[in-house]
């Protein structure tokens, strides 16, 4: 059994989407891509109709992907847990990340380089913390040992530490080393690195 396509319309709020009469009752909307396909008095039997379906949820889940990286980066887990919320099937979900990957716009090796050297221009923090910030993002141990393998935490520390332990200067030895070690352990160093640094700050203020 098949049904009679009798209308396509142009939604008003959204140019890019149409919506499909069949026998003089909407029944469904679709995006241009899949609309563009279709005319008035085609018949259309449930499978085709099934498949549109699925393929416009499958465009539209990119599309929302696709905007959710505007703001910034975006982990593997990220985004599958942004189109679930959003309530696109298991299906859609899977065809747009696999599309993200293909086409370079999700790849979670680079997304771990990238929040390392952000971390470490503009808020410093220890390997302990960066791999419990990775994992909470579903980066995979494999990864985020790879990209912390020459991760120098000296370095990441020393940046940390610089401004504080400036405003601190002023302060007894062991109150100095007290603020400036528990600062760095909030941050994620730890114990040899938060002495280390703390005593050099000292000689150094």
């Amino acid at each position: 059994m098949t049904s009679l396509i009798t209308s396509i319309t142009v939604q008003k709020k959204n140019r890019n989407r149409f919506n499909i009469f069949i026998n003089e009752q909407y029944a469904f909307s679709l995006n241009r891509q899949q609309a563009e396909g279709l005319k008035q008095s085609d018949h259309l039997s449930r499978n085709k109709i099934e498949k549109l379906k699925q393929a416009d949820e499958q465009d539209t889940a990119y599309s929302r992907a696709m905007f959710y990286l505007k703001f910034r980066p975006r982990s593997r887990m990220e985004i599958k847990q942004y189109l679930k919320g959003k309530k696109f099937s298991p299906v859609a979900v899977a065809s747009a990340l696999s599309r993200l990957e293909a086409n370079g716009y999700i790849n979670d090796l680079d997304f771990a380089r990238l929040w390392i050297e952000n971390r470490l221009r503009f808020r410093p923090k220890g390997s302990y913390a960066l791999k419990g910030e990775l994992r909470e993002k579903g980066i995979n141990e494999q990864i985020i040992n790879d990209v912390l393998m020459d991760f120098d935490e000296t370095e990441s520390a020393w940046a940390a530490v610089a401004p504080r332990a400036d405003r601190l200067r002023k302060l007894e030895k062991n109150e100095f080393k007290k603020k400036l070690y528990n600062f760095l352990n909030r941050r994620g160093f730890g114990y040899s690195i938060c002495k280390e640094i703390c005593d050099q700050a000292w000689e150094n203020r």
